[in-house]
């Protein structure tokens, strides 16, 4: 399954914004958690480039030999044999395999991205929950114990309506 443009493109700046978010965490236990997602995924990128660039004729010779099975299998049409002609190009079907196998590596790298992506936006959205409790209780308990007069709390004269 292939991404549009613009699918890549918002995936690629929701990465980027959230690697900015994340490096502004100021939080040791948070920023940890960071560092570890950062370090696996940057780990998982050099172990799957490294596959790529070592084993890339290999996989290229089974999906050129899983091509030329599929072409080469029989096929219930029912056209004359004569009506076609033999299709077969070498070069062709070498030129497809190297696109598959480029495109499985570039499926496993956005692979290892949407994880970094998840577990970055977890630990954001984690962080704007726990900096926005904070404070909240000594706000609460400071509205509790307000020592002001009843005036100054008010911030307005207020009269006792007789009835």
């Amino acid at each position: 399954m292939a991404l549009t443009i613009s699918e890549e493109l918002s995936r690629s700046f929701d990465l980027a914004t959230l690697r900015h978010e994340a490096s502004t965490l100021k939080a040791p236990h948070q920023w940890r958690r960071v560092t570890d997602i950062w370090r696996q995924c940057d780990e998982a990128r050099i172990k799957e480039q490294k596959r790529f660039e070592t084993r890339y004729h290999s996989r290229v010779e089974m999906v050129r030999q899983r091509l030329v099975d599929d072409a080469g299998a029989k096929s219930f049409d029912l056209k004359p044999r004569w009506a076609g002609e033999d299709a077969f190009d070498a070069n062709e079907l070498t030129r497809q395999a190297e696109r598959e196998v480029r495109q499985a590596h570039q499926q496993r790298l956005a692979k290892i991205d949407e994880l970094e992506r998840t577990g970055l936006k977890a630990i954001v959205e984690e962080s704007m929950r726990e900096n926005n409790l904070r404070g909240t209780a000594r706000e609460q308990f400071g509205r509790a114990v307000d020592r002001r007069s009843h005036i100054e709390r008010r911030g307005q004269w207020s009269r006792n309506r007789e009835r």
